[in-house]
């Protein structure tokens, strides 16, 4: 999987791979590379309902 934001629920938002593995443990997989600079997390909607997940 591929993500712009990664956390376990009601944990705020990684911003760096070494807060993921923070997170979720050293057996996490984690791509390191650049990460845009988002300030921001993005927003995340059901896509058949328009159902709001995560305000962006």
């Amino acid at each position: 999987m591929v993500s712009t934001s990664a956390n376990l629920s009601g944990l705020p938002p990684c911003r760096t791979a070494d807060e993921v593995l923070a997170q979720f443990g050293d057996g996490f997989p984690v791509l390191r590379g650049d990460t845009g600079g988002r300030l921001n997390p993005s927003e995340i909607r059901d896509a058949l309902t328009g159902e709001l997940f995560r305000q962006g």
